[in-house]
């Protein structure tokens, strides 16, 4: 039987997988989050400092239309 780590599983239903397909899923996920969270890209949902949040500003048509 062919390596599980190699075989493309996306296009098989969920409901369709076998266990050690679902283990196989599972750990991709994983390995993905993981990736992630090395390079920072999940810091996206984490709530912005507090002198950050103050930087924001609203966004208003009438004060962009001015010209300075």
């Amino acid at each position: 039987m062919d390596d599980i780590r190699l075989r493309d599983l996306s296009q098989i239903p969920e409901s369709d997988l076998t266990a050690e397909e679902r283990r196989e899923l599972r750990r991709r996920f994983e390995e993905f989050v993981g990736r992630l969270r090395k390079k920072g890209g999940l810091s996206v949902a984490q709530e912005p400092e507090e002198e950050e949040a103050k930087q924001v500003r609203r966004w208003d048509p009438r004060s962009m239309t001015q010209r300075h």
